[in-house]
Order: C-alpha cells, then sequence, then structure tokens
C-alpha cells in the first residue's frame, strides 16, 4: 500500500497539466500512488494524462467520459484513494520538489494532526508574484477572521481523519468546499502548516476566484455561520461573531467596479486599511491609528 495517495483532477487543463505532473513525479519522496481523474475534457487533456500513465505505473487514470463537476470528482478520488495521506494537488499547479517529503515527515512525528499545509506562491502571466503565507496553528476562530487556513492545492491530509469522522467534500458549498472541507476537520483534528513554500499556485482568467466570485463568496459566509454556530448557542456572542467575520474582509468600489480601498481585519485588536488593493494606507491596532502602517496619527478614544 502506498504511503500517500496523490489526488488530482483535471478539466481541460492541457496547457499546464504536464507541468503539475512532473512536479510530482520528480518527488524527493517516491512512495505514493498519483490518482488523476480527467473529467470529461474536451482537449488533450486525456491523451497527455495517458502518456505520462504508461510511462510511471506509479500513475492510475481515471477518465470520466462526462463532466461530473469537481466536488464530485474530488470525492470519487477520495473512494480511491489507498494511502495513508492524501495530497492534494491541481492540474495547474506546479509543487515544490520536496514538499511530500516534508509533509509526510511532519504527519508522522505529529500523529494528532488532522491535515498540514504550507505557503504557496501565487503566479502567473502578468500577475505579480506574491507569497501567501497561513497561520502555522490554524485556530477555528481564525477561520472567521482570515479565512480559509490552508491552501487546498498544497494541503496532506490525514485520511483516518475524514474515514473515522464521515467527511466529505459537500456538495451543498461549491467553490467553498475546500473551506468547509476545512471547517470539519478542525472540529476533531488540529490543522498545521509548515512555515515555508511548498507550491506554485498558478493564477490565470479561468481560475475560480476569478469566474465565481459571488458563489465562493457566498458560500464562505455560509461556512462561516455555520462555524459560528457550532462555537456558541448564545445569541450575543453570535452577533459579535458575524460582525467580526463579516468585516473581515470588505472593499470600497468607486463607480461600482474599482475596488479604491480595502479593509482587513487581522484579530480582533488589528484592522488595515489598503488603497487601490495593495498599498498599505492606515493601520488601526491597540485603539493607536498609524499612516502608512508605521506614523502614529491619533488614538481611539
Amino acid at each position: 500500500m502506498p504511503k500517500v495517495s496523490v489526488l488530482m483532477p483535471a478539466y481541460n487543463s492541457e496547457k499546464y497539466i504536464a507541468e503539475a505532473i512532473e512536479s510530482i513525479l520528480n518527488q524527493t519522496f517516491s512512495d505514493f500512488e498519483f490518482i488523476i481523474i480527467n473529467d470529461g475534457s474536451t482537449d488533450k487533456t486525456a491523451e497527455i494524462v495517458n502518456g505520462y500513465a504508461r510511462a510511471d505505473k506509479r500513475i492510475k487514470f481515471i477518465n470520466n467520459k462526462k463532466n461530473q463537476g469537481l466536488i464530485a470528482v474530488l470525492n470519487q478520488g477520495l473512494d480511491l484513494c489507498r494511502g495513508e495521506y492524501i495530497a492534494r494537488m491541481d492540474s495547474d499547479d506546479i509543487a515544490i520538489n520536496d514538499r511530500l517529503e516534508k509533509q509526510v515527515a511532519y504527519l508522522d512525528a505529529n500523529p494528532h494532526v488532522g491535515a498540514v499545509g504550507g505557503w504557496h506562491e501565487k503566479f502567473g502571466t502578468n500577475v505579480i508574484t506574491t507569497l501567501r503565507k497561513y497561520p502555522q496553528n490554524a485556530k477555528i476562530l481564525d477561520m472567521l477572521i482570515l479565512g480559509t487556513p490552508l491552501s487546498h492545492p498544497a494541503t496532506t491530509i490525514r485520511v483516518s481523519v475524514l474515514r473515522d469522522n464521515n467527511i466529505r467534500y459537500n456538495p451543498d458549498f461549491c467553490h467553498a468546499e475546500d473551506y468547509e472541507l476545512w471547517s470539519q476537520i478542525i472540529k476533531v483534528a488540529p490543522i498545521h502548516n509548515l512555515p515555508e513554500k511548498l507550491l506554485k499556485y498558478r493564477w490565470h482568467n479561468t481560475n475560480v476566484s476569478v469566474l465565481s466570485q459571488k458563489t465562493q463568496r457566498d458560500n464562505a459566509e455560509r461556512v462561516k455561520a455555520n462555524i459560528i454556530d457550532y462555537i456558541t448557542d448564545d445569541n450575543k456572542i453570535k452577533e459579535h461573531l458575524i460582525s467580526l467575520a463579516g468585516e473581515t474582509n470588505k472593499h470600497v468600489y468607486l463607480f461600482g467596479f474599482l475596488p479604491i480601498i480595502r479593509k482587513k481585519q487581522y484579530g480582533i485588536t488589528k484592522t488595515k486599511y489598503y488603497l487601490f488593493e495593495k498599498i498599505p494606507l492606515l493601520k488601526v491596532q491597540d485603539k493607536k491609528i498609524y499612516l502608512f502602517e508605521f506614523i502614529k496619527i491619533g488614538r481611539i478614544a
């Protein structure tokens, strides 16, 4: 039995999937099966994957003739995985070559941890390369304030946590299915991140975050509501948490579409305001107001 099952769904991924596959095949850790599910692609995805599958017996290629959608394919993959751990991977990203080695070592050394992720580097054509960092030890309240605590395609999950607690991807949370999955795992096992880059996350105009922003945002709000219900039955506390969660990431738009001010909450005591999404404008921390993050200009009474 393989130690790790790498699970990669693919749909019309001919442009990038070869690079994604090779980044897994070239890992320093080699005791894995590589489950690639082609979800009814209309391009050359199946042909490309089939070529790799013939050359490397670790690849288990499943070719769905009809498109089922990402969540159905992810659950199909969960049923096929035989490993102790499941490493998620997307068909357009690039795994750093020691990603699996480091995550397996961490899960082996920390048997109480349910899932371990890492940082990812966002890259792509006409995109500023940026490093997305995630909290080293995520708590359930972090999911309200900071959003998703893991980079989905950079995460490795302990299979026993899923199967012992009947946790699967929920089709009612389209485009926020990973966030909902983490909200279930964190109730029964800790979620951690390695404080280093483990994945290059490709950004392009067909990303879910680009095409389905409203659905993703609405379903993420439903996940937050469920987390709040899990935390407390006290309506006053719920109101406070709903207010805090709702203010996590707000925008002010010029002419209804150009984001000029972005407000982001970092925990309970710190709030930052950004000009044009990126430029730090104001920081409010412990009732002190700072211009450009470090020039103290006032205090909230």
